[in-house]
């Protein structure tokens, strides 16, 4: 009784990658340049496209380094902007997220490089 069931993490030097997480405080700059929107969208039980959005990916550019990352959002109702306002825009867009709730999890390890999933809760416009 009292006794909470635990499962290892660690087993032969081995453990799962969705067993790692980090901040992305320090990693990703606290304001970013917009360069695409994409929207993904739920898929009904027959497999089929919805109207309602699942996600929204947002491909950024860092401005002092020229770093390009891509961060999803989830559980949102509608994009920040459309692709059709970054494209007419004559001045860059500029966002940031909360980067202290915004998580950073690898999901492949390749020849010393880790692939990774960038999750924010939210996205917004940033003054600069």
């Amino acid at each position: 009784k009292g006794v909470k069931e635990m499962r290892a993490k660690i087993t032969g030097n081995i453990m799962a990658a969705t067993d790692f997480e980090i901040s992305a405080i320090g990693i990703l700059p606290e304001i970013s340049v917009l360069q695409n929107v994409r929207v993904s969208y739920a898929k009904s039980a027959e497999g089929s496209k919805t109207d309602v959005i699942e996600s929204v990916r947002y491909d950024c550019v860092c401005p002092e380094t020229f770093a390009t990352f891509t961060v999803k959002v989830v559980s949102v109702k509608k994009p920040l902007v459309t692709s059709e306002f970054l494209e007419e825009s004559e001045s860059p867009v500029y966002v940031t997220f909360p980067l202290s709730e915004t998580k950073i999890k690898p999901y492949a390890l390749e020849y010393g490089k880790v692939r990774v999933s960038i999750v924010a809760p939210s996205i917004s416009f940033a003054e600069v």
